[in-house]
Formats: C-alpha cells, sequence, structure tokens
C-alpha cells in the first residue's frame, strides 16, 4: 500500500518519517530526497536505525548503484537521492522485494524526463533492434549487447526506464523516459511525503498504473512527530499567512501579465518588448518598491530566459523556478517569481491518453508553492513578493485564502 502524507510545509513530514523509521528498528528502509545534503541530514538523525548513504568507492567500480546492491543484498537500511533512485535496475528491485523493504520518498519524484538525446538516434536504435515497441508507444530494450562510446549514456538509461513516444495533434512526436511502475510495487509498503499531490507526476503516475493509495495525516504529541490516520496537525503559522506573505498590488508593475499565456515558456520566445519591460519592473520592484539588500534577493524564470531578465542588483539571487527541498536561500526575504507554468505540452497528452486527469492549476501552484518556502517565510518571517503574471498571482492568493481558513493543508 502506498501511503501519501500531503501536508503544508512545516507539518512535520520529514520528522514523523524519522520517527516511524527509529520506532521500527525491524523494517529495512530506503529513504529518497532531493539532495546529498538532506539524505545526510536523515541518516544522522536516525539514531536508532542506522542509515548508509552509497558511495562511488573502487570496490564496487566507482559504482553508487553497485554499492546499493550490496547493501540491499545485507539487509541495510539507505538514504539516498531521487537521482540515484531513478537508475535502480531490475536486479535491485528484485531484491528489495525479497528484503521486504519500505520505501520513503521525500519530496515529488518526476516521472516523465524529456529526451536529451536526437530523435534519430532512437530512431537507430530501433532499426538496429535494440529497442521495440512492447504496446502503444511505449519501447523497451530487447538487446543490451552495445558497447560503443557514442550512445553509451542512451542505453544506460533505457536498461532502468521506458522510451515513451507521444504524437501530437498536428503528428508531431514527443520522446520521454518513463520510470518503470516496479520502482514503487516491488516495496513492501512506501510512504510519499509531499504536498498538493494532485497536481504532481506521481499522483498521475499511480493513477495510470493503478497503484492504490491512501492519505494519512500527522499528529503532534510532547513535540513529537508521528504518522496518523485520523489527525492532522496544522502549524501555527498557516492562519497568519496573510500577514507574513507581501504580494505587491502594483497596477503599473502588474499589467504585463494580464494575458492567460503572459511569461508562459512560448511568451518569453517572442515577447522581445514586453521581455525588456519585465526586466525593467523587476529591477523597480527590487530597487525602489522592496528595501532588501542584495543578498535578500531571490528571483527565478525559465532558465533559457535568464539572460533576459538579468539585471544589476539582483543577477547573484537567480534560483531556478522548481527548486525545492533547500535551505540554503532561507534568508531572502525579496523574491520575484517571473514564470506562468503550464505542463508540456507532451507529457499532458501522455497523461490524458491514458485515462488520467491533468490538475493544470494544482500543477503550477504546487511548484511555486516550494519556490516561495525556499526564502525567510521557511523560518516564520515576513518576505516581499512580485508575481507579474495574474494567473499565478490568483492561485497564490486564493491558496493563502483557503489555507488561512483551514483548507488544503
Amino acid at each position: 500500500m502506498v501511503k501519501v502524507c500531503d501536508a503544508i510545509m512545516g507539518a512535520g513530514k520529514s520528522s514523523a518519517a524519522i520517527t516511524y523509521m527509529n520506532e521500527h528498528p525491524e523494517k529495512r528502509f530506503i529513504y529518497i530526497t532531493p539532495y546529498l545534503e538532506e539524505a545526510n541530514r536523515i541518516a544522522s538523525s536516525c539514531d536508532k536505525t542506522q542509515f548508509f548513504e552509497p558511495q562511488k568507492i573502487t570496490q564496487f567500480s566507482g559504482s553508487k548503484t553497485l554499492h546499493t546492491i550490496d547493501l540491499v543484498s545485507r539487509g541495510e537500511n539507505i538514504a539516498t537521492t531521487h537521482q540515484a533512485f531513478r537508475f535502480y535496475p531490475q536486479e535491485l528491485l528484485d531484491l528489495v522485494k525479497e528484503k521486504q523493504y519500505t520505501l520513503i520518498i521525500d519530496e515529488n519524484v518526476d516521472v516523465l524526463e524529456t529526451l536529451d538525446e536526437d530523435p534519430a538516434d532512437i530512431q537507430m536504435a530501433i532499426d538496429a533492434g535494440y529497442i521495440e515497441e512492447t504496446r502503444s508507444g511505449v519501447y523497451h530494450l530487447v538487446k543490451d549487447v552495445y558497447t560503443g562510446k557514442l550512445h553509451r549514456d542512451m542505453f544506460r538509461v533505457l536498461r532502468t526506464r521506458d522510451l515513451i513516444k507521444v504524437t501530437g495533434e498536428k503528428k508531431e512526436s514527443f520522446f520521454y523516459w518513463q520510470l518503470p511502475p516496479e520502482l514503487i510495487t516491488s516495496f513492501e509498503e512506501v510512504f510519499i511525503l509531499t504536498y498538493l499531490f494532485n497536481g504532481q507526476s506521481l499522483h498521475h503516475f499511480l493513477e495510470m498504473h493503478d497503484i492504490p493509495y491512501e492519505f494519512i495525516g500527522i499528529e503532534k504529541t510532547d513535540g513529537v512527530f508521528r504518522f496518523s490516520d485520523t489527525s492532522r496537525y496544522v502549524p501555527d503559522y498557516v492562519h497568519t499567512l496573510k500577514d507574513m506573505i507581501h504580494i505587491i498590488d502594483n497596477k503599473k508593475l502588474n499589467q504585463i501579465g494580464e494575458d492567460n499565456f503572459a511569461l508562459s515558456l512560448s511568451w518569453f520566445g517572442k515577447e522581445q518588448s514586453d521581455i525588456k519591460k519585465l526586466k525593467n519592473n523587476v529591477y523597480n520592484f527590487f530597487n525602489h518598491i522592496c528595501a532588501a539588500s542584495s543578498s535578500e534577493r531571490m528571483w527565478s524564470t525559465y532558465a533559457d530566459a535568464e539572460y533576459k531578465l538579468r539585471g544589476k542588483g539582483y543577477s547573484n539571487g537567480f534560483i531556478p523556478f522548481n527548486k525545492k527541498a533547500t535551505n540554503n536561500f532561507k534568508d531572502r526575504t525579496a523574491a520575484a517569481y517571473c514564470v506562468n507554468i503550464f505542463m508540456n505540452v507532451g507529457q499532458k497528452l501522455f497523461y490524458q491518453n491514458n485515462g488520467v486527469d491533468v490538475y493544470e492549476d494544482d500543477y503550477a501552484l504546487s511548484i511555486m508553492v516550494q519556490w516561495i518556502w525556499r526564502s525567510a517565510i521557511r523560518d516564520g518571517k515576513k518576505i516581499w513578493l512580485y508575481v507579474p503574471s495574474k494567473r499565478m498571482r490568483d492561485l497564490l492568493t486564493n491558496w493563502i485564502e483557503e489555507v488561512s481558513n483551514g483548507g488544503s493543508v
């Protein structure tokens, strides 16, 4: 059974997980988190359960995967990253199933990845008989005999993931890597620690593969957080969010984002005069409206558009728009979020073609809220926020209103 702990930031999800692991030394755990430093923190926090972090060591030919296989074969507990988890081969998953491991996933794992490879290389592998279409639009590696260097990385991925081909309305092709469902189903039990689950790829993944799940909450007793089937702990700060997050309500600065698709990825590709205007708006926000020092500023846009918006006094504060699970920016009190997030067209088609409803507003809100919580708000400090896209700003203000009144936490 998959248990989803869908709770707002600061509700004690990782603390409850640490309590669960310390109180169940008879179980075997694999804990995955986006960043290595967080894996280190989890490992050191489990004082009653010893954890190991897979390393690139000579004994295992410098392979973290081989080291992980050795650790699992001995029944050891493991703390590692999302990236390492994504490359678990079937041999390792068979061992996981045999040893009846529990998986704890901290934050959403992206189950679809855009291909870096040229589609012509994929076609070469198909023509040469290395991969075959096993069902409509899904390809598997069937001949693992490639020993060359040119396509080595592509075949490494093919050993652990499906290749997905999606055909668009205009007959255009989209290619993605998809994680296999066995990454979830091989475990005895699975906990997913997240927030706004309905908008995330793991939710779509479970729905698409008919993997059952249930929601659980958190209780706090005598300062200790635990998972709960009935309680739903809400941190005190939630009720003061309206006073903590100051969203800039400036008609002149916000006018640029009135259109529903303004500041979307495609918008940045064609509206050059508007981009210059947006850059001036960001500069004015940081230098004339918000009094924060340069070291207290953070901003974001799409990676391909960063150079277009970079400006004096805030350039060094760039943080990717989908950044999550890090405390490195908790001193930032002024933030500009210059994106309007929509799901990739091909990914949206893929889920919908497989009978899964896509909640695009939840998807956008989930990413934005995680980014905002990289700032000083996570320490209970006030922040000033410029969100030029009207769609994104409305999503945020409606969410703050809802959670302040006791909903969606």
